[in-house]
Order: C-alpha cells, then sequence, then structure tokens
C-alpha cells in the first residue's frame, strides 16, 4: 500500500520527467531536428476550444492534415519555380520571366497587405502568387521545365484541378469522400509527372 508520502514521491518524479522530456524536445527543435513532435495551442494563448461544438474541432482537425498536404506541394512548386529561374536567369528572374498580369496580380495583393495592420509575409513576391499564377509562370516558361514536368497539359490539368480543392481546403469547407480520394490521386499524379 503506498502511503501519501510515497504518492507525492512518484507525483514529483513524474512531473521531473516530464520536464526533462520537455526539454529534451525544445532542444532537438532549436538544433534543427524535427521529431513531428505536434505542439498543442494552449487553451489560454487562443481562446477554450470547448466553445465550439464537438463535431466542428473533429472536423477541423481531418481538414488540418489536407492544409499541411497543399501547403507542401504549393511551397514546393514555388520553390522550383525559383531555383530553376535563378539558377537559369539570375536574380532578376522575377522582373524577366514572370507574365505581366501575374506580377501586377501579386503587387496589387502586396499593397493591399501594406494598407492593413497586419505583418507584411515576406519580401519574396511569389509567396503572393496562387495556383492559377503558379500555372501562368510555369507557362510562360515551359522550355525551362520541360525536362521536369514530363506534360504541359498534364501540369495543367493537374494544378487546375488542385486550385478547386484549394478553394475547399482555404475557406474552411469540408472535402467530400469523392474529394479525399481525388486530392490523394492528384498528389500521385504531380509526382508521377515529374520527369
Amino acid at each position: 500500500m503506498k502511503t501519501s508520502s510515497n504518492l507525492s514521491d512518484t507525483l514529483k518524479v513524474f512531473g521531473m520527467q516530464n520536464l526533462m522530456l520537455e526539454a529534451e524536445l525544445a532542444r532537438l527543435r532549436k538544433s534543427g531536428i524535427d521529431i513531428y513532435h505536434t505542439e498543442q495551442v494552449q487553451k489560454d494563448d487562443v481562446v477554450d476550444t470547448e466553445l465550439f461544438e464537438a463535431d466542428i474541432i473533429v472536423q477541423a482537425r481531418i481538414m488540418a492534415d489536407f492544409y499541411v498536404l497543399y501547403y507542401s506541394l504549393e511551397n514546393t512548386i514555388r520553390r522550383l519555380i525559383a531555383g530553376r529561374l535563378l539558377e537559369k536567369y539570375g536574380s532578376n528572374w522575377w522582373e524577366d520571366k514572370v507574365p505581366d498580369r501575374v506580377k501586377i496580380g501579386v503587387a496589387e495583393k502586396q499593397e493591399r497587405e501594406r494598407d492593413t495592420p497586419m505583418s507584411i509575409r515576406s519580401d519574396d513576391p511569389l509567396t503572393y502568387t496562387n495556383f492559377g499564377e503558379l500555372i501562368g509562370i510555369l507557362n510562360a516558361n515551359w522550355s525551362d521545365f520541360s525536362d521536369t514536368i514530363r506534360s504541359q497539359k498534364a501540369m495543367q490539368q493537374v494544378l487546375s484541378q488542385f486550385n478547386f480543392l484549394r478553394n475547399v481546403i482555404a475557406h474552411s469547407g469540408e472535402l467530400s469522400e469523392d474529394e479525399i480520394t481525388r486530392f490523394k490521386l492528384l498528389l500521385k499524379d504531380w509526382f508521377r509527372i515529374q520527369s
């Protein structure tokens, strides 16, 4: 039988082990090691999630996985574009190789953002592009990407469909079972058309 003193000691040891584990996880993150440890937003940091209906929270957590995949894909494409055009055309690639309509659209987004009290997201204009504009950049410079992406038409089809799904994901909608299947297939399609 445990006495209250033994129970107290056990709780202290448990608490210390937890603190040591948290410190080690923080040290690993700071050193650049991604351990895929999801940090939970503390209720006190934002708002008590219990204020929302449970089914909405459950669906939000499901949709969060699709946001991670979408975010990763969109930024992978941006990185492909920036890396390739910088390599071939130097630091003025944005001015020289991006279609005017894309540059105008980005400049308008940047201006709207400057007119708000929000932080400026980036100095890089490419971060302001959407999928339609990324397709426009790839199309305008197809000869620079034809060795990496096997078909311009396939690229247009895949990214255009992603753009439709993006609207559901970005505007807090729910993907139906068919759209979840489509999303997964489109991810596979994107990697399949890479040369």
